[in-house]
């Protein structure tokens, strides 16, 4: 295992590392990542940014925004937060159990000797007293895993609440008045006040023992090189940002337990011409695959079912089916 503290508190360039050593450089053994970032709101990789941040509060409250590889839905940081990246060659696990195993497993186990109750529930949320904590998300390329997650030690909750735009069927789904009230703070769960600093070193201790021998890993100059030409051409470039508004002549969301779908077509003389999904589903592959295979097609059901049919749909959208994708487009 690697270990490694990328400089700075800015998400894009910290995202930015995470696709260099996901996508390009060579990865002899698992990387491991614990960073912190500004004031930021986080888009999951396949979401319309108007949709899900306050766009006005954000630029009055001078909170960053940013896209994410990974799909899932959006959160706040800032330097209450800590953010951890885990990045593994593929193999023929499931990259579900990873994320419950490899990934979430050691951090319950840490916070849990911290004297923190935190526990793995739903699809991708670590809770405690049954209050979201730390949200989880993955993505795949070049076959490596990267799992990322984001824990609320003593982060502003009343900004993140006036940040995010909820939905309101995700609020009535889990029985809650508020994005505020379905969220903590760790820090209040603690058996001794700490700074977040404290609570950073003091995680450090309990991971090196969950992993053992972990090794620093450094940056070079060749690094740093590369990570700033992924940071100007993906993270830091808001085209990437800012880039899912999808034209339409048909839209349609429905939630599902495993997530939101949107879908979005432009439809001419019956044949969708052009497609875009969003949602907060947690896919780990580009949902463009997916999209494609929708392109050209006649807008019928079994038109739709038909181009479907040779599909895996769990890498594109987790753990939404096929047949919920076609209620969305058609029921």
């Amino acid at each position: 295992m690697r270990y490694i503290k990328p400089p700075g508190t800015d998400a894009a360039f910290h995202f930015s590392v995470e696709t260099y050593f996901t996508e390009h450089r060579p990865l002899d053994e698992p990387l491991f990542m614990i960073w912190q970032a500004d004031n930021t709101a986080m888009l999951g990789s396949y979401q319309v940014a108007q949709a899900e941040i306050s766009i006005p509060y954000a630029k009055e409250a001078g909170i960053h925004v940013v896209r994410r590889q990974s799909g899932g839905g959006t959160i706040f940081t800032d330097m209450g937060t800590l953010l951890y990246t885990l990045i593994l060659p593929q193999t023929g696990e499931d990259t579900r159990e990873i994320l419950r195993e490899t990934f979430a497993g050691p951090m319950v186990r840490a916070l849990n000797k911290l004297g923190i109750p935190a526990k793995l529930e739903g699809r991708n949320d670590l809770l405690v007293d049954g209050k979201k904590v730390c949200g989880i998300a993955q993505f795949v390329r070049n076959g490596r895993v990267c799992t990322h997650g984001s824990l609320l030690f003593d982060t502003d909750l009343d900004m993140l609440a006036r940040v995010l735009q909820v939905d309101p069927e995700k609020i009535q789904s889990k029985a809650i008045a508020s994005v505020r009230s379905r969220v903590t703070n760790m820090r209040e769960h603690m058996p001794r006040p700490v700074s977040t600093g404290e609570f950073w070193a003091l995680l450090e201790e309990q991971l090196a023992e969950e992993w053992p021998g972990m090794k620093p890993c450094t940056l070079t100059e060749a690094d740093r090189r590369a990570i700033e030409g992924i940071y100007a051409e993906k993270f830091g470039n808001p085209a990437w940002t800012e880039g899912r508004t999808p034209r339409f002549t048909f839209r349609n969301s429905c939630r599902f337990p495993a997530g939101k779908v949107e879908v979005f077509l432009d439809i001419a003389k019956g044949t969708i011409t052009e497609c875009s999904i969003c949602g907060d589903f947690l896919g780990t592959i580009p949902i463009r695959g997916l999209e494609e295979a929708l392109e050209n097609v006649a807008f019928q059901p079994e038109s739709v079912a038909a181009a479907l049919a040779d599909i895996d749909a769990t890498p594109y959208l987790g753990e939404i089916t096929k047949d919920q994708l076609l209620s969305c487009l058609f029921e």
